[in-house]
């Protein structure tokens, strides 16, 4: 009986209003994403005379297919995360026999290295235009401290701050009786309790106009566990342009920034596989329009750059390909070409199953950490009732 109530209780899941939009949001933030690449691809093909055999959304099985302009096939698909684009003559070797000139192979090197290059190119224009909508609409958050005030965005669970009763939307009026009017005071108040290690805290906070005292008890971490109320300041059209471009940017930046540095460390880079794409979708769709857009903005920066590395069958490895060509004027060979794209598909799987194997462990983890924080509250609710 207890197995067919767990059965049960899983189906329920499996079609709860919940999962259902988890399960929309994660289809098609990944499916926007991949044929917006393609899609690149695609357009590239159509201005540079690439004749393109099939367009495909999505993979398996056919479910409708329709003919368009320029012999171009269009498929629909049943798998609806992604697509693929087919140009004519898409072998590019050197024993290649090239039947017409608007075979991909037919073209020189730097045509079929902008073809390449438009499908990671599309993903940045597309990230480009969800930051800048984000931006013109959102605005830009603040980043001085003290021009943000003091009201709690987010309080995490199980730090002391959270225990007290403290809640997103409660504006931090005092600490220790110190006046905090903005998140700096609050910052430099919190740093000089640190500084002369006091165990307690008293805060003052505001919840619908009514002001309420609390001691706070510092944990092992130091940290009371809130996080600041984002505010934003209203920018033009043109600057939002700039600081659109500058998110992808940035966010490049970084990402290659910390790859090199766990490289150079000898440590293993943090990533995050399927499981880990697919749980921080189906979040981020729960959080709002902004973070779910802003998260398929980052999606769409990092299948761009990933795509750009000189990896044998990404995109950036066929680019070094034709770059050669058009240094040393010869192709690769068919011999030479299967082999670089053995080795690039056995680092990409290996890359795959590595970064499945972290999700894994994160996934663990966080499991045991609610574990043990139940157990703790048991164990808290426990002595409250003895002692009572």
């Amino acid at each position: 009986m207890a197995f067919l109530n767990l059965i049960w209780a899983k189906i329920l899941w499996l079609f709860s209003w919940h999962t259902l939009v988890s399960i929309f949001g994660i289809v098609f933030a990944l499916g926007l994403v991949v044929i917006v690449h393609e899609w690149g691809h695609f357009i590239a093909c159509r201005l540079l005379g690439i004749r393109v055999e099939e367009f495909s959304i999505g993979f398996g099985k056919l479910l409708k297919q329709w003919k368009g302009k320029k012999e171009t096939v269009f498929s629909l698909r049943a798998i609806p995360l992604g697509g693929y684009v087919k140009p004519a003559g898409e072998a590019y070797f050197r024993e290649v026999e090239i039947k017409s000139d608007d075979e991909f192979a037919a073209k020189p090197w730097w045509a079929r290295s902008i073809m390449v290059f438009a499908g990671a190119g599309m993903n940045y224009v597309l990230a480009l235009i969800i930051f800048f909508f984000i931006i013109i609409f959102m605005g830009m958050p603040v980043t001085n401290p003290a021009k943000v005030p003091s009201v709690l965005g987010e309080v995490k669970t199980g730090y002391p701050a959270e225990k007290v009763g403290l809640m997103a939307g409660d504006k931090i009026t005092f600490i220790n009786g110190a006046e905090t009017n903005n998140w700096k005071d609050l910052l430099l108040t919190l740093d000089k309790a640190n500084k002369e290690n006091l165990q307690e805290v008293t805060v003052t906070y505001e919840r619908e106009g009514v002001e309420t005292t609390v001691p706070i008890t510092f944990d092992e971490t130091r940290k009371l566990g809130i996080v600041v109320e984002p505010t934003y300041e209203k920018v033009g059209f043109f600057k939002s342009i700039e600081m659109a471009a500058y998110q992808c940017y940035y966010w490049t930046k970084l990402s290659l920034v910390t790859i090199a540095e766990k490289i150079y460390h000898k440590q293993a880079p943090e990533m995050a596989g399927p499981i880990g794409i697919f749980e921080l979708v189906g979040k981020g769709v729960h959080n709002g329009a902004e973070d779910y857009f802003f998260l398929i903005a980052l999606i769409s920066v990092a299948i761009g750059m990933f795509n750009l590395f000189p990896i044998p069958i990404l995109d950036g490895g066929h680019i070094v390909f034709f770059i050669i060509e058009g240094i040393t004027g010869k192709r690769p060979t068919e011999k030479t070409l299967n082999n670089a794209c053995g080795v690039g598909a056995f680092i990409l799987i290996g890359l795959v199953l590595f970064a499945t194997y972290q999700d894994i462990g994160r996934l663990k983890k966080h499991s045991t950490n609610k574990a043990v924080a139940a157990e703790t509250q048991v164990q808290e609710n426990t002595q409250e009732v003895q002692n009572d």
